[in-house]
Order: structure tokens, then C-alpha cells, then sequence
């Protein structure tokens, strides 16, 4: 026997509201085989039965038809389906098929009655069968919109005995309880389904227990996820950065203290993004993500207040939708001016003693005295005053300083002039040098595309092996014109790719490695590569070779400023 209890009560409720039906109407058969005693029995029966009627309204007339035809099997009634605008739905004495024939059951007298009272009731003469017939009929559903009528008969029968009343509730009650409990069963097993994930309980076990367990462990989570809620909310209120969580529809959900300082403005948390920040780079980046989704940068500057980064990222969530992180970086950029000044100060310094040093070099060749020692001074002096340029180069970039000339070329054609200046340098270092692709028109700065392919193509041939390869192809794209700076050589290590566009960063090389530059080359690749509105990517695989890759969109231009 199952455990759960809800059906086993609803089909007794049932059962013994009908058998009680029953009852009442044998008794009132028994005291006198009335017209009146059937009436009651029809109506104990039509009460049974109009609770489990509606579902049946739902189904085909061929699948009503033959519920109703178990029902009329049961207790000897006829049992006809009414819709609410009279037409006959099923009925047990008429095939699916004939109910077309049938009239409109709208004006019948009982349902009339029942119209108005629930529950009509009158006896006449068939027009089907053209014998003496009580009918009660009940509105199914709720009066104010019914559903329709569920209606049943039985033909006058003298003859008829007592106990057939009582039979045909019994029979009629378990027809209801049957019909009750296999909806309960089903009602069970979705409830149990639904709530799976929540108790440990067996499917079979009381519902009212597995909500109760199931409840329960729902509280606990929810209280577990109130407490880590909490906690991250005290812990970004400890954060310098500001954060802000807003919604679709750019309503901020949350934001912690350090916004409200930041922006110079009461906390924004609960409004629309656009009523409680004036700032519009701020308004633009959080649009930009909320139609488009991404992440989006900016900076700000805040009048009498901080100079602000500003990113804000898509966040895939039921209700929210952008997240906003500002920074103060006042202290980063004063840094990274502190840092030029003393950068340049240091390729100007260098400037009086490396002329000193030359002229010293040159004064103790010309002696005919230490000629290796003249000889080593002097590279190493040259070597300063290389390292010496390309400082106040890279400070010049950086700054803004350079200005670009900017003109229609073709990128193909710049390479292969690099090309043709390192062919020397190349063969020296036993290495094939080609050249590879068709014309790519390009509008940018020629000397300085040439600056920075020299650069690439120079590392390319020294830092490869004997009978190495580098070669260069270039592309013309819908989109975008690339250039690629292929070699066989020594590689980078993997760990240390991410770090060569950093000034002054050389890669760490064995013993009896190849010498390396002043780790500025790179550095001034990537600033004069921005400046062009270029972008630059570096692969490398140690032992392999590099590969790196100058993207130039068509038709860009450097930002302004650069």
C-alpha cells in the first residue's frame, strides 16, 4: 500500500459522499418509488459526479465518449455532456459520431433550471427514446462561467427494485473515486518530481512530509546564500575601487561606498543609471555593453575630483546585466610621468659623457697604443649611444611627441625595402630572407612602418640558427592589411611571451645564448604601432621560432594625440 495519504482520503471523501448519495436515494426508493425518489437519486448522483466532469470538457468527443460510457455502464443512467452553448458534447445512447444530428440542448428545461439554480431537473417524454424520462442536469464549473452541464437520466421503470439505487451509487462512486485518485496519483507524482532536488525523502512518502523536508532545506539555503550575500557586501565596502551592479535596464542594483567618493556624488544604488551619473564617457561604456555585450574601457575625469579608469563587462545573470569597476589612478599616472621625466633626463645626460668617451676612443686609436682597448671603448660607447636614441625615442613616442606623415603606400613594397637593407646582415648570419604576398594598399607613416619592420625582421635574422629562415608575408583583408615576421630561430619561452613588449625586458638566454639588445626595441614597436592605429601579437615556441604579427585595420588612423 502506497505511504502518501492524499489520494487514499480523497477517494474515501468521494466514495462515501456518493455511497451516502446512494443511500439517501434507496431509502427515499424504498418508502415510495416516486418520480420524486428518482429525482434524488439523479441529483445524488449528478453531485457525486459533477466534480470529475470538467477535466472530460477538455477531451475529444470520442475520448469523453467512452468515459461516460463506463460511468452509464455502472449505474444504468444516461449520461450526456452539455457545452455551454448547448451543443451535445458526448452522450452515452448516441454515437461520437450522430452528435451533429442532435439539437441544441440550450432550451432544455433542466438546463434551463440549472442555469439559474445550479441544479435543473425535469421529467418528459424522449425525444430520443419517446418514453417517459426524469432528467437532472448541473452546471459544471464555476455559475458565472460554466463550462457546461453535466446532465443524467433514467427512463420511468415500474418494475424498478429498491437496492438499484443504492447500486447505482455505489457503482458511481467508484467510478468517481477512480477518477479522483488517478488524479491525485498524478498531482503526487509532479509535485514529488518538482521537489526531488530538495528532500531525500522516497517518492512514495507523504507529500505534506516531502514539502516539509523540502522546505526546510530550502530555508537553509537561502539563509547560507543571505550570509555569503552579506559578507561580499562588507567586503567591497572595504575596497578602494568603486563597484556597480546595474540591470537591463541600466538601473543600479547595487553600489558600494567608494562610487559615491569617487563620482563626487550621493550613491547612485536603486536609480537609473543616467539620472544619478553626469559623467557621459561612464553612460557611454554601460550603453555600449548593455546593447552590444562585452567589455568596454574608458578613463574620466571627475571635475574637482579623480582622474577615473572606467571598465565595464557584460555578466551573464537572471537580473543583472553590466558590471562597473572605477579606479583612481592619479597615482599610476603621476608615476608614469615621474618615470618619463626620468627616463629622458637619463638619455640627455648620457648625451655630454658618451661625446667625452667617443673622443677619448678616437684619441688613444689614433696613439697606435691599447688598440683593442680603443677598439672595445668604442663599441661599448656606441653601444650607449644606441641605447641613448632609443630612450628618447621611446620617450617621444609615449609623450606624443612624434608626428606621423601619413601617406597612401603599399605595405608589400616597405617590406621588401626592409628587406633588401638586411639582405647583407642576413647572409652574414647564414640565413634565407624572403619576402611573400601581393600589393597591400595601406595609408600610414612609411619611415615609421619601416622603423618598426626593420626592427622585427633585425631580431628575426639575429636571434635565429644557421641556415635558419625568416620570412615575411603580407595581406590584404576586407578588414584589415597583415603583416607577418616568421622565423626558425631560438624561440621565446612561453612564460616569458607575455612580458617582451615591457621596456627595457630582455628574455633570459642560456649560457652561450645570442647577446641581447637594450629590451627597448620591442617597447617602441608596440607605442609606434598604436600611434598608426595598428595592434601587434607575438607566438613563439622555444627551440621552434616567432612568429609576430602586425594587424593594420583598413582605412584606420592614429588616435589623436599619439
Amino acid at each position: 500500500m502506497s505511504r502518501h495519504s492524499s489520494p487514499g482520503l480523497l477517494v474515501g471523501f468521494v466514495a462515501a459522499a456518493v455511497v451516502l448519495a446512494g443511500a439517501l436515494a434507496a431509502s427515499a426508493l424504498r418508502s415510495a418509488e416516486t418520480r420524486d425518489g428518482v429525482e434524488r437519486e439523479l441529483q445524488a448522483s449528478v453531485e457525486a459526479l459533477a466534480p470529475h466532469t470538467a477535466e472530460l470538457f477538455a477531451l475529444s468527443s470520442e475520448q469523453a465518449d467512452r468515459e461516460i460510457r463506463r460511468w452509464a455502464a455502472a449505474s444504468g443512467l444516461r449520461v450526456t455532456l452539455i457545452g455551454a452553448d448547448g451543443v451535445v458534447h458526448a452522450d452515452s445512447w448516441t454515437l461520437p459520431a450522430l452528435l451533429g444530428r442532435m439539437e441544441n440542448h440550450i432550451n432544455r428545461p433542466e438546463v434551463v433550471a440549472a442555469r439559474t439554480r445550479t441544479v435543473g431537473s425535469s421529467w418528459r417524454r424522449s425525444v430520443t427514446t419517446d418514453r417517459p424520462t426524469t432528467y437532472v442536469a448541473r452546471v459544471v464549473g464555476p455559475p458565472e462561467a460554466p463550462v457546461g452541464f453535466l446532465r443524467l437520466a433514467r427512463e420511468d421503470d415500474p418494475s424498478g427494485w429498491p437496492w438499484r439505487g443504492v447500486l447505482t451509487a455505489l457503482l458511481a462512486g467508484l467510478a468517481a473515486g477512480g477518477v479522483a485518485d488517478r488524479w491525485s496519483r498524478g498531482y503526487h507524482r509532479r509535485a514529488v518530481r518538482h521537489l526531488a532536488g530538495w528532500t531525500d525523502l522516497p517518492a512514495d512518502a507523504d507529500l505534506a512530509a516531502i514539502a516539509d523536508d523540502a522546505d526546510r532545506r530550502f530555508r537553509a539555503v537561502r539563509e547560507e546564500l543571505a550570509r555569503e550575500l552579506e559578507a561580499t557586501r562588507a567586503a567591497l565596502e572595504h575596497v578602494e575601487e568603486g563597484v556597480m551592479l546595474l540591470d537591463r535596464e541600466g538601473v543600479v542594483r547595487y553600489a558600494n561606498g567608494a562610487v559615491a567618493a569617487l563620482l563626487r556624488s550621493p550613491l547612485p544604488q536603486g536609480k537609473a543609471l543616467v539620472e544619478a551619473v553626469r559623467a557621459p564617457e561612464v553612460l557611454g561604456v554601460v550603453g555600449d555593453v548593455l546593447a552590444k555585450g562585452g567589455t568596454r574601457h574608458t578613463t574620466v575625469n571627475v571635475p574637482d575630483g579623480p582622474e577615473l579608469s572606467v571598465r565595464a563587462a557584460a555578466v551573464v545573470h537572471p537580473v543583472l546585466a553590466v558590471a562597473v569597476v572605477l579606479t583612481d589612478v592619479r597615482g599610476e599616472r603621476q608615476l608614469e610621468r615621474a618615470r618619463r621625466a626620468l627616463v629622458a633626463d637619463l638619455a640627455h645626460e648620457l648625451r655630454t659623457p658618451l661625446t667625452v668617451l667617443t673622443g677619448l676612443a678616437e684619441e688613444i686609436a689614433d696613439t697606435g697604443v691599447g688598440t683593442e682597448i680603443s677598439s672595445t671603448m668604442a663599441r661599448q660607447v656606441q653601444r650607449l649611444r644606441a641605447f641613448a636614441e632609443e630612450l628618447e625615442e621611446l620617450v617621444r613616442i609615449e609623450s606624443g611627441q612624434v608626428t606621423l606623415h601619413e601617406e597612401a603606400l603599399d605595405a608589400a613594397a616597405v617590406a621588401r625595402q626592409v628587406a633588401g637593407d638586411l639582405r647583407a646582415t642576413a647572409e652574414a648570419h647564414g640565413v634565407a630572407l624572403s619576402v611573400v604576398g601581393g600589393p597591400a594598399p595601406l595609408t600610414a607613416d612609411p619611415v615609421r612602418l619601416g622603423q618598426v619592420l626593420t626592427n622585427l625582421v633585425d631580431n628575426a635574422i639575429r636571434y635565429n640558427r644557421a641556415d635558419g629562415a625568416v620570412t615575411v608575408r603580407v595581406s590584404a583583408g576586407a578588414d584589415a592589411v597583415r603583416i607577418e615576421v616568421e622565423d626558425t630561430g631560438l624561440g621565446i619561452p612561453a612564460g616569458e611571451v607575455p612580458l617582451v613588449f615591457q621596456r627595457f625586458y630582455r628574455v633570459r638566454r642560456g649560457p652561450g645564448g645570442v647577446e641581447g639588445g637594450s629590451g627597448l626595441g620591442l617597447a617602441i614597436v608596440k607605442h609606434l604601432l598604436r600611434a598608426m592605429g595598428g595592434s601587434v601579437a607575438l607566438e613563439s615556441e622555444e627551440g621552434k621560432g616567432t612568429r609576430v604579427t602586425l594587424r593594420f585595420p583598413t582605412g584606420s588612423r592614429p588616435p589623436d594625440g599619439a
